[in-house]
């Protein structure tokens, strides 16, 4: 073996000295990285849902050094994904099975109406094309990671990556909070002077980053429930959540706040609802304590708010979506990626809203957007997907026997909730970094439902079997 050994390290040696020569030494040593990166993830496949978990760090670097890998980095690593579950399936063809989880089915048939969309209705079949990759790209995650995680253990592995970059992201916030960080003049309204600046970290934006913060939160507190045993671990997450909360708050982002609040009232109402008068009494001290905070709160209750928005805002755009939808086509919708969306700004698409030809715009609402691209059809289709998301996730926590992993189901299933709250006033899965953390954590839900599953059938043939002795000896 020995033998065997060095001999392979001298042909790896001599091929490595002839790719140098030919093509030089920055291409072979990306092509070693490359090797190096595959090795590792053959040798444990999972590892490959940690990448996704920090896709915000990633997609970071390759837009700040990737170059041409900055467009297609995730294509690829789902590519990669799909290959090691076929590598998994391969390997361990004995004992590796395909899972199937209850939100399988919804997934598919949200795909198959959005595919549906793409052949009926599609005004600029290109554009169409394109609109219907970035809406069902994203949700292939969910597959993907689904299939690599091994056990209870990797589901945890998953939500502690993404609470690391969560975590280092909410320090950066704080930083960027106290140096008092430049940003676009256009983030706040000429009318807000009490907001010095708005976090953001490493991502292009002060909502994104506070519906990141909105997922991470609930999941970090419940893992810092479920270290029992290890004390300084246990304080560790919770001031990690105290920092993604402090970091949230500086996003000035209302939306996050608002998707942050859902996801509290989802997570006290699943786990002890004892918790809404101190989780009240928390709110209203952070309104009073904090005054920007208030300000901003009670300024989007103004009339200066209210007019402004219908000016350029918010109101306006969605007044405006609404009726687009109902002058087209409100069954079938403009066609996918034609208004609303980052496809369509891309594309500079044009409407008719009345007798004016509107330029597109960001609708700065998923579900009424996802409305006017695919009319009634696809609003329900996509509201009956979150539906099931969530009632897939309730079945799995209520199954949960162990108490750790009920308390990180909870987390998950609060975060999720934040999210598709969120999108009511933002596109938030517009941005690959969100929807690919979002079916990451659906994933990771679906998992435990699984593993709980497998748990579930040795012990039913026992009882059964016990049954069976006890009537035998009966008769």
């Amino acid at each position: 073996m020995k033998k065997y050994g060095v001999i392979f390290i001298v042909l790896i040696g001599i091929l490595t000295g002839l790719t140098a020569a030919a093509n030089g030494i920055a291409i072979t040593a990306g092509l070693i990285g490359v090797i190096c990166f595959a090795s590792v993830l053959l040798v444990d496949y999972e590892r490959a849902t940690y990448i996704l978990a920090a896709y915000a760090l990633v997609d970071f670097l390759m837009r700040t050094f990737g170059g041409n890998f900055a467009s297609i980095w995730d294509e690829l690593l789902l590519i990669a994904m799909i290959c090691l579950w076929m590598y998994k399936l391969f390997t361990e063809r004995k004992t590796a099975a395909i899972k199937q989880t209850p939100l399988d089915m919804p997934v598919i048939f949200f795909i198959a109406v959005m595919l549906f969309m793409l052949i009926i209705n599609s005004p600029d079949y290109r554009i169409s094309l394109e609109g219907f990759r970035a809406t069902i790209q994203y949700m292939l995650w969910y597959f993907a990671a689904l299939q690599l995680m091994k056990n209870k253990k990797s589901a945890r592995n998953v939500c502690n990556a993404l609470v690391l970059m969560g975590a280092a992201m909410a320090l950066h916030g704080v930083y960027q909070y106290i140096i008092g960080a430049e940003m676009p003049a256009g983030w706040i309204d000429q009318n807000e002077n009490s907001v010095r600046t708005r976090v953001y970290s490493i991502l292009t934006s002060p909502n994104i980053m506070g519906s990141f913060m909105t997922l991470c939160i609930p999941i970090t507190v419940s893992l810092g429930i479920y270290e029992t045993e290890n004390r300084k671990k246990r304080y560790l997450y919770f001031f990690f959540a105290l920092m993604m909360c402090a970091s949230l708050i500086f996003t000035f982002s209302r939306g996050a706040w608002m998707g942050f609040a859902v996801a509290v009232g989802v997570y006290i109402f699943m786990k002890d609802k004892r918790l809404i008068i101190p989780a009240i009494i928390a709110a209203v001290l952070v309104i009073f304590l904090v005054p920007s905070v208030g300000n901003r709160i009670t300024y989007m209750l103004s009339d200066e708010y209210i007019e402004s928005s219908m000016k350029g805002g918010r109101l306006i755009r969605w007044l405006q979506g609404m009726q687009l939808l109902k002058e087209t086509d409100p069954v079938m919708g403009v066609g996918l990626g034609h208004f609303g969306g980052a496809v369509a700004m891309n594309n500079n698409t044009q409407s008719y809203i009345g007798r004016e030809i509107v330029r597109t715009f960001y609708m700065d609402n998923y579900y009424l957007k996802t409305a006017v691209e695919t009319g009634i059809i696809g609003l329900l289709s996509f509201v009956i997907l979150m539906y099931q998301t969530i009632i897939s996730s309730v079945r799995t926590i209520a199954k949960a026997e162990e108490k750790g992993y009920r308390e990180i189901e909870i987390g998950i299933l609060a975060g999720l909730c934040g999210i598709m709250c969120h999108n009511l006033v933002e596109n938030i899965f517009e941005v690959p970094m969100m929807a690919s953390c979002f079916w990451l954590m659906a994933a990771v839900m679906m998992h435990l439902w699984y593993e709980q599953r497998q748990e579930i059938k040795p012990k039913t043939v026992k009882k059964t079997i016990k049954t069976v002795k006890e009537e035998t000896l009966t008769t």
